[in-house]
């Protein structure tokens, strides 16, 4: 995605949510994000999967909550596959 669109998803988003953090709620929230991953099957553009987040602490606290998910996610993909295995 060019970064003139991510300028415009940003400006539209900001101006939709009030510069609010979606995560926490607060002002000022500087960053744009996918609420759902797009590697989770997240929308890259659309506006609903689109909010404004604080990169400290909101950010990092979310990816480091998704990078837990993702590893327990793919230790079970690995549990059934070498289920079917057997």
């Amino acid at each position: 995605m060019s970064s003139g669109t991510m300028r415009s998803l940003k400006r539209r988003v900001t101006v939709r949510d009030n510069g609010c953090c979606y995560v926490c709620g607060g002002e000022d929230a500087d960053e744009l994000e996918h609420i759902i991953p797009v590697s989770q099957g997240g929308s890259a553009r659309d506006l609903d999967n689109l909010g404004l987040i604080h990169s400290e602490p909101c950010h990092r606290e979310k990816t480091a909550r998704e990078a837990v998910e993702g590893s327990r996610r793919a230790r079970e993909k690995k549990i059934q596959k070498e289920d079917r295995k057997r």
